[in-house]
């Protein structure tokens, strides 16, 4: 791991606005073709020992296309499972994968790259198995972050005068588990960024309020399909209600969705507050999704492409 902190932390120093040179151009897309090649292996390849070196070639190949100057107009658009994701203020965007290490054991890879004058790629460090305790309180740095597959960034609004963005990710977690995450980014006074803010207030199955909860982890079936995201038209967070179901395949007990939907929507206070069941249909039992062929999928089950913005 110190090992791919170096390869993250070594590009140089070049500006960032203006326009992408035919010579950096071309460069770039050769880069992304040997970038796709190094994720198609990662997610294909049979071999331990060949998925993890390809995620290590893949890591240096990436910051030698970005060290260059205007990289960030470049969208990298042809590699497929490198998700790419931006906010609507494109004041940064932030690369994701993920890494098959066995049945039980899956390892995230991120950086986030800032729009600035000079390039900044700041590592994003997956220290999700050292999280025992408390994930949904921890607020912590770049170098100590949850780990997930990014699918969404969407600005969040300014929490006591700290502007933040909702960043919506996948984990495969295990074999018998999945979890989606609603985490929160921000900057502090040195513009790093911090990952988790106090902002949500939801509650238990059996009505207990907690307060101040920092992300929200929702850990479910495999089988299942679950929703996390923001609605427009709604106004908030739109996620949906789990319930305990015993597990097919001899795992125990798993959550599973059982068709209601909950509501986090900004109150007065500057904080996110759960209403529940915003849809109130529920089956009598958890549906579970028919297993379906991976092929045209992204990494978070989605067709086509992983969301990303910028021009070519």
């Amino acid at each position: 791991m110190f090992f791919l902190l170096l390869v993250f932390a070594a590009p140089g120093l070049f500006a960032q606005t203006g326009r992408l040179s035919g010579e950096d151009r071309a460069a770039l897309a050769a880069a992304e073709g040997r970038l796709a090649a190094l994720v198609e292996t990662i997610y294909t390849d049979s071999s331990e020992v060949d998925r993890f070196t390809a995620c290590r070639d893949l890591i240096k190949e990436l910051v030698t296309a970005l060290d260059r100057p205007h990289s960030f107009e470049y969208a990298f658009d042809e590699v497929p499972g490198l998700s790419i994701q931006y906010p609507e203020d494109r004041s940064f965007r932030i690369f994701t994968w993920e890494l098959f290490v066995d049945r039980e054991t899956y390892r995230h890879y991120g950086a986030l790259q800032r729009n600035t004058a000079e390039l900044e790629l700041i590592p994003l460090v997956d220290r999700g198995e050292s999280w025992l305790e408390n994930p949904e309180n921890a607020v912590v740095k770049a170098d100590n972050w949850l780990g997930y597959v990014v699918y969404d960034i969407e600005g969040g609004g300014s929490y006591r005068g700290r502007p933040y963005y909702f960043v919506f990710g996948y984990d495969s977690y295990d074999t018998y588990r999945r979890r989606k995450i609603l985490d929160v980014l921000s900057f502090d006074s040195a513009g790093k960024p911090v990952f988790g803010l106090p902002i949500f207030d939801t509650y238990t199955d059996n009505n207990l309020l907690l307060e101040g909860r920092a992300r929200l982890i929702l850990t479910y079936g495999a089988e299942a399909t679950v929703a996390l995201r923001f609605d427009p038209e709604l106004g908030g967070v739109v996620f949906e209600n789990l319930v305990m179901m015993p597990g097919n395949h001899g795992e125990g007990p798993v959550s599973m969705p059982d068709g209601s939907y909950h509501l986090l929507r900004l109150e007065e206070d500057g904080r996110w507050h759960e209403e529940e069941q915003i849809f109130t249909h529920k089956y009598e039992e958890a549906p579970r999704e028919v297993p379906k062929p991976s092929e045209g999928r992204d990494i978070i089950g989605r067709g086509g492409k992983p969301k990303s913005g910028g021009g070519r």
